[in-house]
């Protein structure tokens, strides 16, 4: 399965991340990565791929209705 990981921005918002197919929900990822192609990352996935590495990612095991309960939440963020 897919693992979502959920970043803090700057702002103070909450990211998800998908490491496996290179996508944040952020919205430089969506400007300058996808629109632009100016740039192959975003800082949050930067993020990622550093914590994975150095083995500091904190996991959690979630259900379905949890992830679901996040991902809601994110979109709210963004209202």
């Amino acid at each position: 399965p897919d693992e979502y990981l959920l970043v803090l921005g700057s702002s103070g918002k909450t990211y998800t991340c998908l490491a496996s197919c290179h996508y944040c929900s952020c919205p430089a990822f969506a400007f300058s990565v996808l629109r632009k192609s100016d740039s192959i990352l975003c800082k949050h996935l930067l993020a990622v791929y550093l914590s994975q590495v150095m083995r500091t990612c904190q996991q959690l095991s979630v259900s379905d209705k949890q992830l679901t309960d996040i991902l809601l939440m994110e979109k709210k963020q963004e209202a």
